[in-house]
């Protein structure tokens, strides 16, 4: 039979081996404690490691879906914000637009509150949330409306146009004043309705007609926009630029009584236009908080899941790490009573 050696040596280095060891399993032990999820997936679920890893996938994959259901939320209540405002001078304009028919007074002022509501609803409909322009349709990043009447923009000459081509002079020469009231509804409802059909809009607009959609479930897209061509919005610009344009450039009573009427006409259907294009945007947003509530329920069945594979007992992970403090503790107080051990101090 082989007789072991045994040496200080020899008792050392197995506590030092010992600690190692102890040392590696406190750090399994602390970081399951601390997470409450086993260490290594692999090693201790085995075959069903890949059950867990698909379970992630999904868990990951719906919960982005979630993350930008609410960054396309926000943004649909940014337009809802922008269609409220834009709707509500609509209908201030449309009071001060009746209070003024058959009144000689006062038409400059009207004038100019139709540029400047002309100016806030261009700049309503160029709301922007994210860096992105909520009615540009697909062409997020393209401003819709530019500015009319600044330097070369092509809206403006067009109507200035087609003023001149129908009556053969332009809106500053004083035989304004001798257009009758059926001369002027007949260039309002041709020429320069017409300035506002969807073929002329691109003298205004850059947007695209097709709306923004978006992935709200992983089967289910939503069209989560509304574009600065919605009928709605030409209707709008064209009442505020009939009043802007028209009013106060020296037409007789009658025709100027015509240029109310269809403003009034014009500006109570672009109201009603533009509250349909809500009631789209708030179906969608509907739609969406449905399908992120939805999602919200698999996310947490998905946890559960994931947890029932992968959980460990938090009390049970505390106490391992504890006895092997305590072990690495005793270890090294073995390793330093082995290292004071020496022939000479027994001799003595």
């Amino acid at each position: 039979m082989k007789t072991q050696s045994v040496s200080s040596y020899m008792l050392s280095n197995s506590t030092r081996n010992i600690i190692a060891r102890a040392q590696a399993d406190l750090v399994r032990a602390s970081q399951e404690a601390t997470s409450g999820v086993v260490f290594d997936k692999g090693l201790t679920l085995g075959s069903r490691a890949g059950q867990s890893i698909s379970l992630r996938k999904e868990h990951d994959r719906l919960t982005v879906l979630t993350e930008t259901n609410g960054l396309i939320s926000e943004r649909m209540k940014a337009s809802q914000n922008a269609l409220t405002n834009v709707i509500k001078g609509s209908q201030d304009f449309l009071g001060n637009v009746t209070a003024m028919r058959g009144a000689s007074e006062g038409r400059s002022i009207l004038v100019d509150k139709a540029k400047g509501l002309l100016q806030t609803a261009t700049d309503l409909v160029n709301t922007s949330y994210n860096g992105e322009y909520v009615f540009a349709g697909e062409n997020t990043d393209v401003k819709p409306l530019g500015d009319y009447g600044s330097a070369g923009d092509p809206a403006r000459a067009a109507i200035l146009k087609s003023f001149q081509d129908r009556f053969g002079f332009a809106t500053t020469d004083p035989q304004v004043a001798t257009i009758s009231a059926a001369d002027m509804t007949t260039y309002l409802n041709t020429s320069f309705a017409a300035e506002f059909d969807a073929g002329s809009w691109s003298n205004w607009s850059s947007a695209s007609d097709t709306l923004v959609k978006s992935r709200i479930a992983p089967t289910e897209l939503a069209e989560t926009s509304v574009s600065a061509n919605n009928a709605g919005f030409r209707q709008l610009a064209m009442s505020y630029t009939m009043m802007a344009e028209l009013g106060d450039i020296g037409l007789n009573q009658a025709a100027f009584d015509a240029v109310i009427d269809k403003v009034a006409e014009t500006t109570n259907r672009n109201s009603t236009l533009l509250a349909g294009a809500q009631s789209f945007l708030g179906n969608a947003q509907a739609r969406t908080k449905d399908a992120t509530d939805r999602l919200t329920v698999q996310i947490n069945v998905l946890k559960s899941s994931v947890l029932d594979l992968e959980a460990v007992d938090p009390y049970e992970a505390a106490s391992r790490v504890e006895a092997l403090r305590t072990q690495i503790d005793a270890s090294y107080a073995l390793t330093v009573r082995i290292q004071s051990l020496s022939l000479l101090n027994h001799l003595k």
